[in-house]
């Protein structure tokens, strides 16, 4: 089932499955701590906005917006409109909107966790590399 777009799509949404679709991520964002990161969205729809809008009552909600632009204006209009300035991120401009480019320079590396260690130290000294010579496991408790 495909939702088309048109000036009825905001009611067509309330219907089965995009009613239950829509529930489900007003209940996951709407509660304490919730991030929302959008990454190419737009603003121009008002059944999406609303849910974005009431996440941003709860003061403990942050909203992460990714675009290339905002050429139409709709997000800088959506942030001023909720006036929550200090719950929102706001990445705009082509370095940003390039996936890469913010995976690579932007977005927090993976952290490696013990098992992976302990894979690339095998995989090193089974292939005789400078792998199998690398510094000593990381430290060990809490801190991993």
């Amino acid at each position: 089932m495909i939702v088309y777009p048109n000036a009825s799509k905001d009611v067509e949404t309330t219907e089965f499955p995009y009613a239950e679709l829509f529930r489900d991520l007003a209940s996951a964002v709407c509660q304490p701590n919730a991030v929302l990161v959008t990454y190419g969205y737009g603003f121009g729809d008002d059944h999406v906005n609303r849910v974005i809008r009431d996440m941003l009552t709860i003061p403990s909600t942050h909203l992460a917006v990714i675009a290339f632009s905002d050429p139409d204006g709709r997000i800088e209009a959506f942030c001023d409109s909720v006036a929550r300035p200090d719950q929102i991120t706001l990445l705009l401009g082509n370095h940003f909107g390039d996936l890469q480019i913010l995976v690579d320079h932007y977005l927090p590396k993976a952290a490696i966790d013990r098992v992976t260690w302990r894979m690339v130290e095998l995989l090193g000294r089974r292939s005789g590399s400078a792998a199998s010579s690398s510094p000593s496991e990381p430290p060990t408790g809490d801190s991993l």
